[in-house]
This record gives C-alpha cells, sequence and structure tokens, in this order.
C-alpha cells in the first residue's frame, strides 16, 4: 500500500509508504486531505523530486483499466472504473415526459428540434458522458500523482467487415436494408409477414394487424438493429410490455448484434486524445500491440493488466492494492414524478417533488448525505444510496444492499460510522493480485 502526498501549494509528488505517512502526521508536518485514495499535503516546503509516471488507459464504454507505472517498472496505482449505462434511458424519460408536457401546456411552440442546430464536434449524449468520464477520472489522477505521460487504447472498426469479413467495394453501398423503405418494413418482409410469437405463447390469442416489437425493450437498453426486432402482432406486443424475452417466452433470444461499444471505441481518437493532451502528452496504441505485449509479459487478461501492456513499461513491482471506481448519479433532476409515489392514495396530478429525491438528511448522530462512505456495526463498508424519511439505504461498491435485519433494508444512521464523502464517484479499496 502506498500513500499519495502533495506539496505545500497542492501540487502532487511521488507517493510514500504508510509509515512514513504516519510520522509526518504525528508530527504535524501534514495533513489528510483525501480518504480514497489516502493522501496527504505537507505543510513544509520540499525538494520536490519527482520520477517519470506512466498512465496507462484501457478505454471502453462500460469499464476503463487505469495503471501508472514508473520508469523504473514499479506500478505505483491500479484502478479499475465502471461507467454509468443508464444516460440513454433519462434521456428517453426526460423527451417523453417533455413531450407530453409540451403539448398539454405549450402546444404553440415549435418542436426543439427543428429550432435548434448541432454545434461542431457534437457527440450523442451517452458518448459525450463517457468522453467526460474518462476526462474525469484522469484528471482526478493527475491531481494526486506526478503524471509525465499518458497512453490510451484506441480502435478503429469497420462495423461492415465485421459483419461481413470479405465485404469488398460497391457491397458496402448494399447493405441489408438496401431496396426496403424502413426497417418496419425489412422484418415484416424477413418473418414472412408472421406473428414471432405465436407458437411461444399460445395462451394470448393473435390480432390480425402486425407491428414490430423489441427483443430488449427499448427501457431497457435495447437498440433499433433488425437483430433485435421481430415481426409480432398488436395483441403480443401489447401483452409484453418492457418484459424480457425471457420473462415473456421462457426461452433465451437469438444473438443480438450490437455495435454501440464499436462505435465509441472509434470516436476516441478523435475526441478523447486531445482532451487528454490538456493534462499530459498523450499517445495513442491499439489493441493488437496490448495483446502482443501481454503475451509478452505473461500477463492474464483483465482491464488492470492490459492498463499495464499499454503504459509499455514492464512491471517488476506491483502494489497489492487496487481501487474499485463506479460512476454514480449525485444529483436527480426529475421534472415530475411519472407515477404515484408508494403510499399515495390519488395520483400526482399536481406534479410535486418527490420527497425521496433528497440530497442529505440531518439526524441525532449527524448530517448524511447520498453516496457518503460508511461503515456499519457488523464491519463491513458501503455507500448511503437513498433516504427514506430518516433512515437511509446502504449499498457496497457492487450496488447490492447491505442489511442488518433480514426483513428491512433501512438503516438507522446511528448504527453508521462516517468514513469520508463523495460526488459522482464512489471508490473503494481492496487487496488483491489482479
Amino acid at each position: 500500500m502506498l500513500v499519495y502526498v502533495l506539496n505545500k501549494h497542492g501540487r502532487p509528488l511521488m507517493p510514500c509508504k504508510p509509515s512514513k505517512a504516519r510520522k509526518l502526521l504525528k508530527q504535524g508536518k501534514a495533513k489528510i486531505v483525501k480518504y480514497e485514495p489516502f493522501t496527504i499535503q505537507l505543510l513544509y516546503g520540499s525538494s520536490g523530486y519527482k520520477q517519470k509516471c506512466v498512465l496507462g488507459i484501457d478505454a471502453g464504454s462500460k469499464n476503463i483499466g487505469l495503471v501508472v507505472t514508473i520508469e523504473d517498472g514499479r506500478v505505483i496505482y491500479k484502478a479499475q472504473a465502471t461507467l454509468r449505462q443508464d444516460i440513454r434511458e433519462n434521456i428517453e424519460t426526460r423527451r417523453r415526459l417533455r413531450r407530453a408536457r409540451r403539448y398539454r401546456k405549450t402546444r404553440y411552440r415549435k418542436p426543439k428540434t427543428f429550432t435548434s442546430k448541432w454545434r461542431n464536434g457534437w457527440l450523442p449524449p451517452s458518448i459525450r458522458a463517457r468522453i467526460d468520464a474518462h476526462y474525469n477520472i484522469v484528471k482526478k489522477i493527475c491531481s494526486i500523482m506526478p503524471i509525465k505521460e499518458i497512453v490510451v487504447e484506441v480502435g478503429q472498426f469497420d462495423v461492415q467487415a465485421i459483419i461481413n469479413p470479405d465485404i469488398q467495394g460497391e457491397e458496402y453501398q448494399n447493405g441489408e436494408l438496401k431496396g426496403f423503405d424502413s426497417v418496419k418494413e425489412y422484418v415484416k418482409i424477413r418473418d414472412n409477414f408472421q406473428c414471432h410469437y405465436v407458437n411461444l405463447r399460445p395462451d394470448i390469442p393473435c390480432s390480425g394487424k402486425l407491428t414490430v416489437d423489441h427483443i430488449i425493450p427499448r427501457s431497457r437498453g435495447g437498440t433499433d438493429n433488425p437483430t433485435n426486432l421481430v415481426c409480432c402482432c398488436e395483441m403480443h406486443n401489447m401483452a409484453k410490455g418492457n418484459m424480457s424475452y425471457k420473462e415473456f417466452t421462457g426461452h433465451e433470444p437469438t444473438s443480438i448484434r450490437d455495435f454501440r461499444p464499436t462505435v465509441f471505441m472509434n470516436v476516441l481518437m478523435e475526441h478523447l486524445v486531445p482532451r487528454l493532451q490538456e493534462l499530459a502528452p498523450t499517445k495513442y496504441t491499439f489493441g493488437y500491440v496490448t495483446r502482443r505485449r501481454r503475451k509478452e509479459w505473461r500477463l492474464e487478461k483483465s482491464y488492470i493488466n492490459d492498463a499495464i501492456a499499454i503504459a509499455g513499461i514492464k512491471p517488476r513491482w506491483q502494489d497489492n492494492v487496487w481501487y474499485c471506481i463506479r460512476q454514480v448519479r449525485k444529483k436527480k433532476r426529475s421534472l415530475h414524478e411519472e407515477i404515484p409515489r408508494k403510499g399515495r392514495n390519488k395520483p400526482n396530478r399536481e406534479a410535486k417533488r418527490n420527497n425521496k429525491n433528497v440530497k442529505e438528511i440531518v439526524t441525532k448522530s449527524g448530517k448524511w448525505c447520498l453516496w457518503d462512505k460508511v461503515k456499519i456495526t457488523t464491519g463491513e463498508i458501503g455507500f448511503i444510496s437513498g433516504f427514506t424519511g430518516k433512515w437511509v439505504y446502504v449499498q457496497d461498491i457492487d450496488g447490492n444492499y447491505l442489511q442488518l435485519s433480514d426483513k428491512y433494508k433501512q438503516i438507522n444512521p446511528s448504527e453508521l460510522v462516517l468514513i469520508c464523502r463523495n460526488n459522482n464517484y464512489i471508490t473503494q479499496q481492496f487487496i488483491s493480485t489482479l
């Protein structure tokens, strides 16, 4: 384990051992500024000797591997970050609620899509959020360690070649939807104008009007890719709702192609690398180099080991501590309640704010904020994920609820000990040999 150090002016220095940090704190020569990862700030001037630190980033749309390696081969920081996957779902909910509100109250206004223009460098909000998350996490690392160079893995994928490896020339213009007016028409003709669920759910009478259904519902992250669509009647479509394919039919769905992670990797070179240049000189590498180097160094496949290979310095020594980082939603800006909250007898027609959306509570044991890192009486460490009255919900870093009784999820704040406060990223330390 290492302790990260800042100088008197808040600039990062090389990390030190816990024993040295303990002496500095006892002598009053340093103060604690962060608990995860544990960071101290010196209260006196120092020479500020620094070695070359290289940050390797295994970028991804869901998980990120981050490693800081010194030029002599010592790995002084290891982390794996998990990004939010609910951006698109939240935007769809906001769009639906705003559209309904506009047609109810401000019908005279033109839709926003007809009055606004996309600026240069525009990205879909879900991709932009992931780019911002990469930048923010790297910025936090650069604030506690003297990073001299950043190396990130990027990708350039040909989606058409992934579907058909033998594609050439004009075949790129002759996709599977060529000659069809819409995706719906293609799906209906592909399925011979027959309801897909007629034999899977014979208990539901089949209506004569055909439509198209999402195997993975859009509310659960499904796409409009033809492999995620089937022809079905309106009765089966309404009965399925937002259930998964297995919940509705009892069978596993066929293979579904999803190229969203591929699209994200294609934009890294153009959009992420220039932003990382603001923090430190940045280089990029490709997956085949990482794979070759990882096999040469005999490292197992993992996000952290990939980041070690991306950094390009063969590891001679590794810290046995690694950090799990999870991106969370700190501010829940809801327009209004879509459904009445539990315990209310009348529908919420007045658009009142949901009391469960509070960000903090004050009790006799102190002030408690959303995503505070706490320790419960059983010794487990978790994070406050919500409030109910003067009680709280506590989850671990993986999103599992921590309970003091089998009957209730809520925990009395008097059973908690505050460790530190968090914002949009929660971090927990683990001891392992990833």
